[in-house]
Formats: C-alpha cells, structure tokens, sequence
C-alpha cells in the first residue's frame, strides 16, 4: 500500500508528462487540440491516468512479493523456472508496449482520423477530441493488448518447457493451418478492414507459426544429438569395462 500511494502522489505531482505521454501517439500526424466539457471531465481524466499508472509501476514489485512469498514453499528449480519465466515474459511484454503505444495506435487513430477528410454534400463528419473517452480508449487498448501478450507468453514458455517437443511437433505440423485460419479470422473481426494491416497481419502470423516450428525442429535434433553421445559414451565405457574384465 505504501509504494501504490507512493506511486499515486508523484503521478499526480507529474500530470502534465503521463497526459503528453498518453497522447504523444495523436500529436504525431495532428496539430489539432483536445477539449473538456467540463471541469469534472479533467478530474475523471487525472483520476484515471494516475491509478493506471500507479498499478503498472508496482507490478513488477507485485510480482517479487508473489515470489518471495513462495520461497518458503517452492522447490529451488521451482523457483528458478517462475523467476526466468516471469522475467521473459515482462520483458517482452514491455517492448511490445512500447511498439504498441508509439507504431500501432497512432496507425489506428489515423485511421480513424480518416473520416474527417470525407468531402459530401450529404455527408460531413466533424471529429470532436475529448480528452476523456481519447484517455479511456487508449488505456483500455494498451492494457487488454499487453495483458495477453503477457498471458500468451507465459502460456508458450510453460508449453515450451513442461510439454514434450516431440508433441508439440507434430501438433504444428498437424493442426498448423487450423491454428492460422483461427488466430486470423479472429483477428479480422477486431481490426478495420485495412488491406495493409491484414497483408502485415498475414505475413506475421506465417512468420510466427514457420519460426516456431524451425526452433521446435532444432531442439528436436538437438536431443538427438545429445541422446546419440550419450549413447556412443555408455558404450564406449561399457566396452572398456569388459575388456579389463
């Protein structure tokens, strides 16, 4: 409780940097302001950009306490695999914030800014940028986009070591196509129907599915490998043992 207020008083003493930061990602292609309706609109914004940000920087100090609190009941490999796991996955969750917050959501706000430039005698748009629901929706992307990554990538690095490889093998190879189809078509439904963004959607998700199965094959081998002169070194003493017999 200390460190969270800790944290809520120097969000609220540095307001003004966590609101530039919020919507540096609109300010990149617009020169244009955002409005408030009322006083209570600036208040509600506030509010929610400093708890936010408050929860997001002791996350990671929720996290040491979730360990240390297990060290007095986890095995010592337990805990080895928890803290590495734990580690990956926040740091890749943190670089896909950061792509996220400065590729990814100034992508869709201009495309979404887009509208305005419709030019009709029956039909003229007029953006109005309330700071407020811009802060919510920005928020609420970032958070629900992270979130999961965190969870996919904590889920693949207990797969990845708990599962036998040679499952997962054949489980790619087998339902491969079955797993692209669904992760596309349910991403179709969330993102505009851009051809450039479902090209790179595409792309990637064949990239990701071809990658993961290249290092499943590598460790597959590897095993082998390793297997192979542990073999040939068992027989090799074993021969020796039998020759001084």
């Amino acid at each position: 409780m200390v460190s969270f207020f800790s944290c809520l008083i120097v969000s609220n003493i540095f307001i003004d940097t966590l609101l530039f930061f919020e919507t540096y990602p609109f300010l990149t292609f617009t020169t244009r302001k955002f409005i408030a309706n009322n006083v209570m609109d600036l208040f509600d914004t506030v509010w929610l950009l400093t708890i936010s940000q408050s929860f997001t920087f002791i996350f990671p100090y929720w996290i040491y306490q979730l360990y240390k609190f297990n060290c007095s009941s986890w095995y010592k490999y337990q805990l080895e695999f928890f803290k590495k796991s734990i580690f990956i996955s926040l740091l890749s969750t943190l670089v896909i914030l950061f792509i996220t917050h400065l590729i990814f959501v100034p992508w869709i706000l201009q495309f979404l800014a887009q509208w305005e430039i419709i030019t009709s005698p029956l039909l003229k748009i007029l953006i109005e940028l309330r700071v407020l629901n811009y802060i919510r929706w920005v928020l609420a992307f970032r958070y629900i986009s992270s979130s999961l990554w965190f969870l996919i990538f904590v889920v693949l690095i207990h797969l990845w070591f708990l599962l036998n490889t040679v499952f997962v093998y054949f489980l790619i190879r087998t339902y491969r196509k079955i797993f692209v189809f669904g992760i596309l078509a349910f991403l179709f439904l969330l993102i505009p129907p851009d051809g450039l963004l479902q090209f790179f959607l595409v792309v990637s998700i064949f990239t990701l599915f071809e990658v993961i199965f290249f290092i499943v094959c590598y460790k597959i081998n590897n095993n082998f490998l390793y297997y192979a002169y542990i073999k040939s070194i068992v027989k090799i003493s074993s021969t020796k043992d039998c020759e001084e017999i």
